[in-house]
């Protein structure tokens, strides 16, 4: 198979305008452990979503 693999060892690929979110000493911990979260869930759809296109793909291949 090509470069298909997941798992610990696969590098993360990040969008600059809503990762590296640093934190603010004089910031609401609260707000910014929920977007962190937000922002690792729209990491976790977006694989989803990239698992699901890849296993429709390898699906149509099969069963040709």
């Amino acid at each position: 198979m090509s470069g298909a693999r997941r798992g610990p060892g696969r590098p993360r690929r990040y969008v600059e305008e809503e990762e590296e979110t640093e934190i603010d000493p004089g910031g609401n911990i609260w707000v910014q452990m929920l977007q962190q979260q937000q922002a690792m869930h729209r990491q976790y759809q977006e694989q989803q979503t990239q698992a699901e296109r890849h296993h429709r793909e390898m699906m149509q291949v099969l069963h040709q």
